[in-house]
């Protein structure tokens, strides 16, 4: 069976925008497809969550136009991300799909469960928030500054290894080993978005967050028409999306869950693989 490591690479037009995805995983009806947070490609999800999961689901990793292996310009709001994910399952015939947005992606999964309710049967949203409103905090700008102002490999993992785990020796180990095991794959394999890229999505973050205090295009005063299941978790300390904003989550959507892993940042589903894949399996075959 194919793995993170080895899966092929696929590529479908949509609407003259070449999008790269890879399919593999145990054959289901309801394929799980994964949205990656900010900078990242699909070649940046940990195997050890991925290999997991694929054991026993088909799982779907793409990039969004702009991102990885994809054409296009990445779009500087996210209600197009969202568009684009819809086109894209379309495209290949998907009509039902699970859906796992993490951090940025968590808030253009919000989208794509708003714009096409009957696409998503259920959705996971792991260390994210919702548009701005009333209970949302954003982070401190210092650390999510380190991952925007990164340009070589050996500062995008500084700002990895100080953001995404929490900084006693123990869970710096542990964020070491998903490092590494993040870059096992060899071929067909991109690098992060770079900074331009970068530039776009802050850009993208920056108008949604703007505009979802009233302008009508935030997901915060719409989380009411998310009636799917959903499962919301993050790590006891994420300072990217801090997890007060969990909270908010679980509170807002209707059919809500929520999982705090201890003594975790922003990459508990990392941190946390197996104990986490248990918890998605369970929400998604209960």
């Amino acid at each position: 069976m194919s793995t993170q490591q080895t899966a092929r690479t696929q590529y479908v037009d949509v609407e003259g925008i070449k999008f790269a995805y890879r399919r593999f995983g145990h054959r289901s009806d309801v394929p799980l497809v994964f949205l990656m947070h900010f900078r990242g490609t699909m070649d940046h999800w940990d195997p050890a969550l991925i290999n997991s999961l694929a054991l026993t689901r088909e799982l779907i990793l793409l990039d969004n136009s702009g991102v990885g292996k994809s054409g296009g310009e990445i779009p500087d709001n996210y209600p197009q991300w969202a568009d684009n994910v819809i086109a894209l399952m379309a495209a290949i015939g998907l009509k039902r799909i699970d859906l796992l947005g993490w951090s940025m992606g968590g808030i253009v999964a919000q989208f794509v469960a708003i714009k096409a309710p009957k696409l998503v049967r259920r959705l996971l949203l792991p260390g994210t928030m919702p548009t701005a409103g009333e209970g949302v905090v954003p982070g401190p700008p210092e650390p999510f500054q380190l991952i925007i102002d990164a340009t070589t490999e050996a500062e995008i993992e500084n700002g990895y290894m100080k953001t995404y785990f929490t900084l006693n020796a123990e869970k710096q180990k542990l964020g070491k080993e998903s490092w590494d095991r993040i870059h096992e794959r060899k071929e067909e394999r991109t690098s992060w978005v770079a900074h331009e890229g970068a530039e776009r999505q802050v850009a993208a973050a920056q108008s949604i967050f703007a505009k979802g205090l009233g302008g009508g295009e935030g997901t915060y005063d719409r989380l009411g028409e998310i009636t799917m299941p959903v499962f919301v978790a993050n790590g006891e300390h994420d300072v990217l999306t801090p997890t007060s904003n969990s909270f908010v989550l679980q509170k807002l959507l209707p059919d809500a869950y929520l999982h705090i892993y201890p003594d975790a940042g922003h990459g508990f589903l990392f941190q946390y693989a197996s104990l986490f894949v248990q918890h998605v399996n369970i929400f998604l075959d209960n």
